[in-house]
């Protein structure tokens, strides 16, 4: 293929837009990519190129080329290194008519070079060098002007990203043990100059342009105006990538975990820089937060502000540890003092939306890492405080400023934050020092309350006419609404009392215009904003602020307020969703008995969420175990009547079971009524007042679905037109629904002839079920006559007493209704009598159901999940009478439906689902699997069969199960096994078990299938989930204990060599693997590593003092490998060649010390070369080049070229 030709393909492939014309010549381009001269050519397309779509593709072929760890090693060193070099001479050649695109792939080809073979030495040199660590070296040629210059700091920037962040091919333990160790050597090496001179660098800009204007070239203050410096396009793009070279450098991984701390969004309220101590002087130099902050000054409404507030919120994120108390003072002086300086002077935050988010999240960031009480020692506290405060009113909160200012609801977030965690502060403290005026200096209680009084009355007065407020609040599951009301719940515990009279005379002026409105539209929104934040401040009660709020009791008097208004409410709406004609005021209502008519329709569905939601709070606060009050109940009484808890309750349960009886409903409101209803049902004292109401017990005897039609299996077609969630989703809820329901059945059921009598009236509506069902498959064969083998040979099977979608549907309600009631049977007696209604009457219709809907995923994951909760042996439920076979029954029974999914169903998927449509490929394949793994873990671990009868009386039910093992991992791809967290835990957990139970099964499988699971537990040890780690341990452990009691006995089978034999070099791996981790790693579960650990190490003890102790010592400086090398010789020091326990505790104090001994070294060694790495550039030695190389990338402005430096920032 020549170089003409790949130009018309790479045409074809990125500009046609022809479908076809793509995919042809995307199949071209990949046979290309496979061609064993392939880098050879790609230089040639690089040379020869006509169009920039070629060079991308010769740029990105490379990178796929070296992403492939098995080829890296053949490419001779000589090549790899003049790749890089020429690449580096290509972007100095053609750096002003490269397409971006192509720029940074090359950019990013050239980081992966640099990355891929940093511990990499040249043969023919005798000394210690790494030529690709010198990469500062190769940018001196860039120097001559800003667009060569702009070229450097992109190559930094793009070398920082890759070396702090693992690449996707980077995801094998064995990749990214080698990840982690570049990682930790560059931040060792190389990150503290690069940040030293990318700040040095935007110093001199800094002081050039406060030349400019005439202003002070000192740093100790800041301009009294803000400035809009224009520079050059050249040279302002150097200064922008300066300030993202520093930003970089801030946001490095320090501690090579693999994630990486540009996800601000996801875990910001936590974000923590795990600088090394060797920054400390750094940290604490007041130079560099003046400067940051002085972009702000110079630079106003540009793209340079919020990279450089960036770089302020990752200094103010620094672990609490490098500091001592004073200076965090210090530090913090430094950050209000700029904070306070923006505040005084605005207008470049309001003229910039990333700007004032950046600014807000800065804010936020200071009560995250400092306490209320070291704030208050600042310089100006009350001055900072009341800035804050004013901006944060006339700016953040308002509405018309929300929208003039395109603000986003996650930067009103982060202000909301500060001030809600500085108040929940106070609920730790009496007071924040010794002194008794301390506790009067914060002034939260003038401003908190104020902020909290206009939040409220500005969002009220705004939905009236602003329905951009109304769908930002109510939208995505009101997650912002949410977000923002828990933070001003906290904030309104500061002053309850004024709280509380701001929101009841609200609540009375909104409930007279409900009342009064003939389109009541917008009063009822405003009314749901209201009743959701009287539910979020009732569900701030447990937050107590002794030292400024009233006390406990007078709150719950507060709350009785806010609790009789809403019920007044929700009386009045079930009159209007009756129609009654005799309304009365909504502040006269009274609670009543009565229950909505069955066909009627809510008459305010979100009124209704919101009265849930109340009440929902209310719960978590007063009912049950959460909590007692008597004070309310005197509010309560006095307005309405109610005395105690269960007349209370009584009502709410009526109010649900209303809910449950519409006939037209939308998805939220019945979610929201079934998730409460689950919810009242937690816990023993919930649960006991519970089963005294008359609803509760009319509802067990009568739970019909003529009475509530939501039980009903065609009832998802009179869901309202506006509904969103699938038919599966919407009777996924009888699970929770019938679960709660069985809690209840279940209290105080003491097994005698009266129980029995109502558990059996309880189950006649499933019985009724049942026994239509019984009669549709009557025609069907029965399964027990036949031998599982003959399953496949059965015919398709037609109903004629029903149709199969009702059938279908009828199969559906029943399994989840039975999988919730099943879930609350904790008792071996309430257990076994539900099995013994179940079967044999009816558990085998399911498996002609799963035979019959083999290809319906509606049908078939239900059922499944049916099986692994009976099957799961919760609280030891499943101990049966020992003169029945019932636990050999429900074992045989699960085993034949886990065969019939694997002989049917998979093999349909197998088939018929493309996996290119995901979720289709999930929800079809993927799902099930998991839950049958589940299904065979839980039978494993139940403890309550004996396995070993099955081979005794020739039952094939045992083995069959193990056949499904094995049909459904070699049906599951390893990369999808590791994308999707659910299936990995079932895969690991029955690993585990399966190890512990039956590890002759997994030593013995065939030599790819036990490569397939080897290969996995690689994997796993490198995972994040601590579980995991520890089933890979117990299944090596067992394993190799498995492996050398079979050698010592001669009763190893010729498979079990073959494999030991076969991955000898992936054993040894995941022991280089292991000891990494322990090396560099923190490594909180060493006990149980340490096992497989030894007889890892007794596999290779050939190998373990020779090539494997030498992979473990490269890449280190020859101080660190003497202590290593020590350290690895005494690890073995007083161990036998056995796997006796014994002998592994005996090792495990060995690896324990051993861990010790080298962290110590480690952090003594890094914190000396951290010592010499920020010398001045004239005392710097040769370990360290980044000083040396990158300070002559362009003359400094402190050398004698003064002059150039003031060229290149010249306006």
């Amino acid at each position: 293929m020549d170089a003409l030709e790949i130009e018309h393909l790479c045409g074809q492939f990125y500009s046609s837009g022809n479908n076809e014309q793509m995919r042809l010549a995307s199949q071209r381009l990949e046979a290309f990519v496979n061609e064993p001269n392939c880098l050879a050519q790609c230089r040639v397309l690089l040379d020869r190129a006509l169009t920039p779509y070629t060079q991308f593709f010769g740029a990105s072929t490379l990178i796929k080329h070296f992403n492939s760890i098995s080829s890296q090693p053949v490419i001779p060193f000589n090549e790899r290194y003049e790749l890089r070099t020429y690449i580096l001479d290509y972007l100095f050649k053609h750096n002003s008519s490269l397409a971006q695109f192509v720029l940074a792939e090359l950019v990013k080809l050239y980081a992966r070079l640099t990355k891929n073979f940093w511990f990499d030495m040249n043969p023919t040199v005798n000394n210690e060098t790494y030529p690709f660590q010198t990469f500062t070296d190769d940018l001196l040629k860039f120097q001559m002007d800003p667009p060569h210059f702009s070229i450097a700091l992109q190559i930094l920037i793009a070398i920082l990203t890759e070396m702090s962040v693992p690449n996707d091919e980077e995801t094998t333990a064995r990749a990214f043990t080698k990840h982690r160790k570049i990682c930790i050597s560059f931040r060792d090496t190389k990150l503290i100059g690069i940040y030293l001179f990318a700040c040095q660098y935007l110093r001199d800009v800094i002081s050039n342009q406060k030349k400019a204007l005439g202003l002070s070239i000192e740093f100790d203050d800041y301009p009294k105006a803000i400035h809009t410096v224009q520079l050059q396009p050249n040279y302002y793009v150097v200064v922008e990538k300066l300030l993202s070279l520093a930003l970089t450098c801030l946001t490095y991984d320090f501690l090579g975990t693999g994630s990486s701390v540009q996800d601000v969004d996801i875990s910001d309220e936590h974000l923590t820089l795990q600088v090394p101590i060797s920054w400390h002087d750094h940290i604490i130099d007041r130079s560099f937060y003046q400067l940051y902050f002085s972009y702000y000054f110079l630079f106003s409404n540009t793209t340079l502000v919020p990279i450089a507030i960036s770089c302020l919120v990752q200094l103010s994120s620094v672990r609490r540890s490098l500091l001592n108390t004073n200076e965090r003072l210090i530090v913090l002086n430094l950050l209000t003092l700029g904070i306070r300086s923006i505040l005084e002077q605005p207008g470049g935050l309001l003229a910039d939306e990333k700007s004032l988010h950046e600014f807000c999240r800065l804010i936020a960031r200071l009560k995250s890492n400092a306490q209320l009480h070291e704030l208050v020692r600042i310089d100006n506290y009350q001055l900072f405080m009341e800035r804050l405060f004013r901006f944060t009113i006339d700016h953040l909160l308002s509405v018309h400023h929300h929208r003039q200012y395109h603000l986003s609801p996650n930067t009103l977030h982060y202000i909301l934050s500060f001030w809600s965690k500085i108040v929940a502060f106070l609920s730790h403290i009496s007071k924040l020092s010794d002194s008794d005026e301390s506790s009067t200096l914060h002034l939260l209680d003038i401003y908190v309350p104020q902020i909290v009084a206009y939040y409220i009355q500005s969002r009220l007065d705004a939905l009236n006419t602003d329905d951009t407020l109304y769908t930002e609040l109510f939208d995505n599951d009101q997650t912002i609404l949410q977000q923002q009301l828990d933070m001003i719940s906290i904030m309104s515990r500061l002053d309850y009392n004024k709280t509380c009279v701001l929101l009841c005379n609200c609540f009375d002026d909104i409930a007279q215009q409900y009342q009064q409105a003939a389109n009541s539209e917008t009063v009822e929104r405003r009314f749901t904003f209201l009743i959701y934040v009287l539910g979020c401040v009732l569900g701030a009660r447990g937050i107590t602020l002794s030292s400024l709020s009233m006390s406990n009791d007078d709150q719950d008097l507060f709350d009785g307020e806010l609790v009789v208004r809403v019920l007044q409410l929700m009386t009045y709406i079930q009159q209007k969703t009756s129609q009654e004609s005799n309304l009365k005021p909504i502040n006269t209502a009274i609670t009543t008995t009565a229950t909505d008519k069955i066909d009627s329709t809510p008459y305010s569905e979100r009124l209704e969420l919101a009265i849930l939601f109340f009440f929902d709070q209310f719960r978590k606060q007063y009912v049950g175990d959460h909590g007692r009050s008597d004070k309310i109940y005197q509010v309560l009484f006095k307005h309405l009547g109610i005395a105690d808890e269960e007349q209370l309750l009584c009502i709410f349960v009526k109010k649900l079971f209303t809910n449950l009886q519409y006939s037209v409903i939308s998805d939220k409101l019945i979610e929201r009524t079934v998730g409460c209803f689950s919810e009242l049902t937690h816990g023993y004292q919930s649960v006991r007042k519970l089963v005294k109401l008359d609803p509760i017990q009319y509802f067990i005897n009568n739970h019909t679905q003529e009475l509530f039609p939501f039980l009903h299996p065609i009832f998802t077609s009179k869901r309202s037109h506006n509904s969103t969630i699938t038919a599966s989703s919407w009777s996924r809820l009888r699970t929770t629904f019938y679960t709660a329901i069985g809690r209840m059945l279940m209290h105080d059921f003491r097994y005698d002839d009266d129980d029995d009598d109502r558990a059996e009236a309880f189950m006649i509506p499933f019985t009724a079920q049942y026994a239509k069902l019984v009669q549709i498959f009557k025609e069907f064969p029965d399964f027990s006559l036949i031998n599982p083998g003959q399953f496949a040979a059965l015919n398709q099977f037609n109903p004629t007493l029903a149709p199969l979608d009702e059938v279908q549907s009828l199969v559906i309600g029943i399994t989840r209704d039975l999988r919730g009631l099943c879930s609350s049977l904790l008792s071996k007696q309430a257990y076994n009598s539900f099995f013994d209604w179940l079967y044999p009457a009816y558990l085998p219709l399911f498996l002609k159901a799963l035979y019959v809907f083999c290809d319906r995923l509606e049908v078939y994951n239900p059922l499944l999940k049916f099986f692994h909760e009976l099957s799961a042996n919760r609280q030891d439920r499943l101990v049966f009478d020992p003169t029945k076979a019932s636990a050999y029954l429900l074992f045989r029974e699960t085993s034949n439906l886990l065969y019939i999914f694997q002989t049917k169903t998979l093999i349909h998927v197998n088939t018929t689902v493309p996996e290119t449509d995901a979720t289709l490929y999930y929800k079809s394949k993927l799902k099930p699997i998991t839950t049958c793994l589940k299904i065979i873990q839980t039978c494993l671990v139940g403890n309550y069969v004996n396995f070993g009868v099955f081979q005794l009386y020739s039952d094939p039910c045992f083995d069959n199960c193990l056949q499904v093992f094995i049909a459904l991992l070699t049906s599951v791809k390893k990369t999808d096994l590791f994308s999707y967290p659910k299936l990995t835990n079932a895969y690991f957990s029955l690993i585990e078990s399966l190890s512990i139970i039956k590890i002759d099964f997994l030593a013995n499988l065939s030599i790819p299938l036990f490569g397939y699971v080897l290969e996995t537990i690689s994997e796993g040890f490198v995972s994040h989930e601590q579980t995991i780690q520890n089933s890979c341990c117990v299944y090596l452990d067992t394993f190799l204990s498995y492996v050398f009691r079979s050698v010592k006995k001669n009763t190893a089978s010729t498979n079990l060599m073959a494999n030991v034999r076969e991955y000898e070099g992936l054993f040894r791996q995941i022991l280089v693997n292991l000891m990494n981790g322990i090396i560099y790693a923190e490594c909180k579960n060493i006990y149980t590593i340490s096992k497989p650990l030894l007889g890892l190490i007794l596999l290779n003890e050939n190998k373990f003092f020779t090539e494997i102790k030498q992979q473990l010592l490269y890449g280190h400086t020859q101080a660190k490998q003497a202590i290593l090398s020590t350290a690895l010789d005494n690890l073995m020091t007083g161990i036998d060649r056995t796997l006796t326990e014994t002998n592994k505790e005996n090792f495990t104090q060995n690896v324990t010390q051993f861990r010790s001994d080298i962290q110590d070294s480690i952090t003594t060694t890094n914190a000396d070369l951290g010592a010499t790495s920020v010398l001045s550039s004239s005392s710097v030695n040769s370990n360290v080049p980044v000083t040396i190389t990158i300070s002559n990338l362009i003359p400094s402005s402190s050398s004698s070229a003064a002059a150039p430096v003031e060229e290149l920032m010249t306006l």
